[in-house]
């Protein structure tokens, strides 16, 4: 009756423990590599509902304009500092609260966020406070700009009197995010909002 010497059984022990090391090494590298995936994966899906949700408020803006907190008439849209606020139609009321279906929104980094603020009411009241949602974290800069038919960047709106931009139809968005690049999207100017 032949048998396994010691020294078999301790190559044989050997070799079986370097195999569950790889084994154990590669496993770990599986799960650091899907939680890595799983990351990105969340990452695009904000990025993707920032921008969204953008869209969506930009194509109900309204023409209606607003009185500031201190009774003075805004324009419906203002573009300035790399922030844009304008007033869309479409909020919904699903408790029936006296108000308008109108609201007024504005969008600007701040602290590295993407952030989408809200009135309460469309004409501002003294002291009133916006309500305040992070879109997207990590966010290096955003900026805004119209443009009109031939492509000139409209950085300002409402522009100062006397200049002559052209009519804006499109609205530049662009987002500078520091593990995506630039995210750049065109927006139609719908009819009538300006």
């Amino acid at each position: 009756m032949a048998g396994f010497t010691l020294f078999e059984m301790v190559i044989a022990v050997s070799i079986f423990a370097l195999m569950g090391v790889i084994g154990f090494g590669a496993l770990g590298q599986m799960t650091r590599t899907g939680q890595s995936v799983a990351d990105a994966n969340d990452r695009l899906s904000d990025m993707q509902f920032a921008v969204v949700y953008f869209n969506r408020d930009w194509t109900q803006v309204s023409p209606r304009k607003v009185r500031n907190q201190y009774g003075d008439e805004e324009s419906n849209i203002i573009i300035a500092d790399n922030s844009i606020t304008f007033t869309r139609s479409g909020w919904s009321n699903l408790l029936g609260h006296k108000r308008s279906t109108l609201q007024r929104v504005q969008y600007l980094v701040i602290d590295d966020q993407l952030v989408r603020r809200h009135w309460a009411s469309l004409d501002q009241g003294i002291a009133e406070q916006p309500i305040q949602v992070v879109l997207l974290d990590d966010v290096e800069s955003m900026e805004v700009e119209l443009q009109n038919s031939t492509g000139r960047a409209i950085r300002d709106w409402p522009v100062t009197e006397g200049a002559n931009n052209g009519s804006p139809v499109l609205l530049a968005f662009r987002l500078e995010l520091p593990d995506m690049g630039e995210i750049r999207r065109l927006l139609e100017v719908p009819k009538g909002a300006l």
